[in-house]
């Protein structure tokens, strides 16, 4: 279980306790603090604004950036591809450390070059959070964002701490974000606030939807409407949630989905309504040897004792596991289905194993709800 100091400030004051002291008190209560990382390194940074960028004239890649940095302008020699006139980007200083090294003034091919302008990988942000235009070139920040800050960081929320929980099978009830705060509450002896969310689906007419469950493995299947969709990028701090445990950033619906299920421990999933036929629910088994393509574009035989999404005409998701091909979200999207449902935990771990796909969402629910 990966949880950020920052997560868990939402929920009770941590500001008199270093991320150290929170880990060594976990450990002592039995929760095994395996390891602490660090979302992002690097001293001496701040937000400039790239007032010109100019071809090096001795190099067919490199550019000759003048570079605002609120105090000073200063020569930068930068060999992004991305980089351009204009931008907000995060400008480490001469004397900066970051993981790769001190960053000294220079002369490269016969440009004074004092400082760096840095991309997000440069700073220690793993990889595996983000996008391709990221990791293939320096960060370009929002319009607002302040030249001359100090604390690029900070400005970004990437300034924050994770720990990295071991939890023995037995303590599958703090495998979310509002479950691990309320543990280390108790822990540290801190008043914990966890938000009120009784009924807060209970808005809107209700819907058409028809839902029901043939098998006593799925006892409970909920569903909400959503009309009015228009599929963007989700807000900056929940992309920044997500990518403090793990999660690459999507969009809105995906991210939603994603951090409901580690914030409170439940999988979700969305579907496209447009494609669920008749817009009914079903829950029951597959046949044997039924095939069906899931979200990864791979085909997959089932049998008999696996669960089955189906709407009024077909299989459109593998229950608890993942979603199908045929009800994929996309960029179109107008009306969709959010989906929280409860499955057998030894059904969707034998399942899992089946089909050869072990997701997020299976290690959720083999666990137990």
């Amino acid at each position: 279980m990966k949880i950020s100091k920052k997560w868990l400030s939402q929920y009770m004051d941590l500001s008199d306790m270093s991320i150290e002291e929170i880990a060594d008190k976990i450990t002592s209560a039995g929760l095994e603090v395996e390891g602490i990382e660090k979302m992002s390194q690097g001293s001496n940074l701040v937000i400039g604004k790239v007032i010109s960028c100019e071809d090096h004239p001795d190099s067919d890649h490199l550019h000759v950036c003048q570079v605002d940095l609120g105090d000073k302008i200063e020569q930068i020699v930068c060999g992004a591809p991305n980089v351009a006139a204009g931008q907000k980007v995060i400008v480490a200083r001469v004397g900066a450390k970051l993981l790769g090294g001190d960053i000294k003034a220079g002369v490269i091919r016969g440009q004074e070059s004092n400082g760096m302008i840095c991309s997000l990988l440069e700073l220690g942000v793993d990889p595996h959070q983000l996008s391709e235009e990221s990791k293939n070139g320096i960060e370009v920040l929002d319009e607002d964002a302040p030249v001359g800050n100090e604390n690029p960081l900070g400005y970004l929320a990437l300034d924050d701490e994770i720990l990295d929980v071991g939890l023995t099978p037995n303590r599958n009830d703090c495998m979310a974000a509002w479950s691990m705060a309320l543990e280390t509450g108790a822990i540290l002896h801190k008043e914990v606030n966890i938000p009120y969310v009784e009924g807060a689906a209970n808005v809107g007419e209700a819907s058409r939807l028809i839902v029901r469950s043939e098998t006593e493995k799925c006892p409970l299947f909920l569903g909400k409407v959503i009309n009015s969709v228009t599929i963007k990028p989700s807000p900056k701090w929940m992309q920044r949630r997500l990518a403090s445990v793990g999660i690459r950033p999507i969009n809105n619906l995906v991210d939603i989905t994603n951090y409901v299920m580690e914030e409170y421990g439940q999988p979700m999933h969305a579907y496209d309504l447009d494609t669920i036929a008749g817009h009914e629910i079903v829950v029951k088994t597959a046949q044997d040897g039924e095939k069906f393509t899931t979200l990864d574009g791979q085909e997959r035989i089932m049998d008999k004792d696996v669960l089955m999404i189906c709407d009024g005409e077909k299989a459109v998701g593998i229950a608890g596991i993942m979603g199908g091909e045929n009800s994929m979200i996309t960029d179109d999207v107008k009306t969709m289905l959010f989906e929280a449902a409860c499955f057998d935990g030894v059904n969707i771990r034998k399942s899992s194993k089946r089909v050869g796909l072990r997701t997020d969402a299976s290690g959720k629910f083999e666990k137990g709800l």
